[in-house]
């Protein structure tokens, strides 16, 4: 948490920081209806992911978020020095900072201290851009948290190319140092299974 917030003093705009901040320490959701979901401390979250068919690994999100910022403004230094390009460090950090803060509601330790859903219906994606667009982001940094994946919304603005590649690469690298691999991920992937029809028939009717 202490480095979220020392790389959040990166973004030069009180106002900007004082938001992002805030959001760190809080990230209490606007829309009092998503409020029914449990909130996991971030120092604890941890998120399985997989590469193709080769198994699934767990992540730090605090860790991959660090690392991810501490990345962005290396390139952001890089890109400035040999190709005198502007990078908006402002919205790069920011972006970076916030783009995977919602998994706290996506995910959650069980009692055997692995990573469970929650049973949000919209991935922390989704509901990061609501949140921050409830907040009153700005459109630009909004934007680079909708685009990190890059597969619903592509990435239209140098900032938002800058994560959304560094969010792949290390990725990647997590993926591969990483020594704990499992080839049955125990992951939600069929929302509307036989079970899911089952009790929907039920719940019909007893109305």
């Amino acid at each position: 948490m202490q480095k979220l917030i020392e790389l959040a003093g990166e973004i030069e705009s009180e106002e900007l920081r004082k938001k992002v901040i805030d959001l760190i320490k809080n990230p209490k959701l606007s829309n009092p209806k998503f409020q029914k979901y449990p909130k996991e401390d971030i120092e604890k979250v941890r998120t399985p992911f997989s590469v193709s068919d080769l198994g699934v690994v767990e992540r730090e999100v605090v860790n991959h978020t660090v690392t991810n910022t501490e990345l962005c403004l290396k390139i952001a230094d890089t890109f400035e020095k040999n190709y005198g390009v502007k990078v908006d460090r402002d919205v790069l950090v920011a972006g970076s900072l916030l783009h995977d803060i919602m998994k706290v509601y996506e995910w959650k330790i069980d009692e055997e201290g692995d990573p469970v859903p929650t049973g949000l219906t919209i991935d922390h994606v989704f509901l990061g851009v609501a949140e921050l667009y409830a907040r009153g982001f700005p459109e630009e940094i909004i934007h680079v948290v909708a685009t990190t994946q890059g597969e619903r919304t592509p990435p239209k603005s140098l900032e938002a190319l800058i994560l959304h590649y560094v969010d792949t690469l290390t990725s990647l690298t997590e993926f591969f140092t990483s020594s704990k691999k499992q080839k049955s991920p125990q992951m939600p992937v069929i929302v509307l299974d036989e079970e899911t029809f089952k009790k929907m028939k039920e719940e019909k009717e007893k109305e």
